[in-house]
C-alpha cells in the first residue's frame, strides 16, 4: 500500500513539473522574443538568467521524481514492460 501511494505521488509530482518546466520554457523564449522586438536589454537578462534559472530547477526535480518512479515496486515492474 505504501509503495503504491509514493509510486503516485511521484508519477503526479513528476507530470505537474514537466508541465511547469514546459510552460516556463515558452514563457523564456516568448519573453526573449518579445525582448527583442520592444529593444530592451535588461527585459533580456531578466528572462535569460532569472527566469531561466528557475525553469532549469524546474527541469531538474522533474527528472529526479521520474527517476525515483524506478524505484517503487509498480515502477521496477512496469519498467520490465519495455525491456525486450
Amino acid at each position: 500500500m505504501r509503495s503504491t501511494r509514493m509510486y503516485t505521488i511521484c508519477l503526479n509530482v513528476s507530470r505537474a513539473l514537466v508541465a511547469l518546466f514546459l510552460i516556463g520554457g515558452i514563457v523564456v523564449v516568448v519573453g526573449q522574443t518579445v525582448a527583442m522586438a520592444v529593444g530592451s536589454a535588461a527585459m533580456m537578462t531578466s528572462f535569460g538568467s532569472d527566469v531561466a534559472d528557475i525553469v532549469c530547477v524546474l527541469a531538474g526535480l522533474a527528472g529526479l521524481f521520474s527517476f525515483l518512479l524506478l524505484y517503487t515496486a509498480e515502477g521496477k515492474e512496469k519498467a520490465g514492460e519495455w525491456e525486450e
